[in-house]
């Protein structure tokens, strides 16, 4: 983008290179400030859906971790919320799955095929953890 966008005043009191900086600084965050009006879901929130769709449907054993904020190709933003397979005495063993939570209304994407899988993966990990 050009300095065209910004006043003439602006570009001469500043410089056209600094004008041209606050451009592209700018550019970098319009669509976060864009995505803000869109994410009304906290990472928190949709932490704890995924965490209560673990303990309801699959295992106790079964912990969220730290959601990632993803733009997708349509336009819309969700949380990618790891899923972690954990034990009392070993801690945070390592990743079984992932859940989507939409970032604007909190609905949770998944079917019982994706809970199956977490659940096979878990018990692979849980059979080698134990085995060692």
């Amino acid at each position: 983008m050009d300095t065209i966008g910004l006043p003439e005043t602006v570009v001469q009191a500043w410089g056209k290179q600094a004008s041209q900086d606050f451009i592209d600084w700018l550019e970098e965050r319009v669509p976060v400030i864009q995505a803000t009006a869109q994410v009304q879901i906290s990472a928190f929130v949709a932490r704890q859906k995924a965490n209560v769709l673990m303990l309801e449907q699959v295992s106790n054993l079964l912990l969220a971790d730290e959601p990632v904020l993803e733009h997708t190709s349509e336009g819309k933003w969700h949380w990618r919320v790891p899923i972690d397979l954990t034990f009392p005495a070993y801690g945070r063993v390592g990743k079984v799955g992932e859940i989507i939570v939409d970032a604007q209304y909190g609905n949770v994407y998944y079917d019982d095929a994706l809970l199956a899988q977490i659940s096979a993966e878990a018990e692979q990990l849980a059979k080698q953890t134990l085995a060692q």
